[in-house]
């Protein structure tokens, strides 16, 4: 059994092993209060060290983590990642937050035609679904 609940993800990401100098791009699966799944095309070593970015958002990086395992799909692998410290884990929480807002700007547009400015969106978000987000983060 699942010790955190993990939130379903699906955003690009920029993943850098520390020491090497190649960035991999990859998709953001889920995200807990202790880590994260990322799918990227090449394997990364259990153990390594990474650094991970959401391109979309900012050239900084949105944390640090810990290789915990990775598993072959069909033509990529998933990556298991432990969250390195505290301050780690509640960037990646603000950092998935934030995601989950433009998402639903982008939703808005799409279904009613609305364009919302990020402020517009992240009240209205916040109104709608940041009480579920705070308590499935806790």
């Amino acid at each position: 059994m699942r010790e955190f609940i993990r939130h379903a993800s699906d955003f690009p990401v920029a993943v850098k092993v520390i020491g090497e100098s190649a960035c991999r791009r990859g998709c953001l699966r889920d995200v807990s209060i202790a880590g994260l799944s990322f799918d990227v095309a090449c394997k990364i070593t259990v153990g390594s060290r990474i650094d991970y970015y959401v391109p979309s958002l900012s050239d900084e990086s949105a944390g640090r983590g810990r290789v915990i395992w990775c598993r072959p799909l069909c033509s990529s692998y998933r990556l298991g990642v432990e969250f390195v410290d505290e301050q780690d884990a509640y960037r990646t929480r603000m950092v998935e937050q934030v995601c989950q807002i433009e998402n639903y700007r982008r939703e808005v547009k799409k279904r009613e035609g609305r364009e919302l400015d990020p402020e517009e969106a992240a009240v209205e978000w916040i109104a709608a679904y940041a009480e579920d987000f705070n308590r499935r983060f806790s």
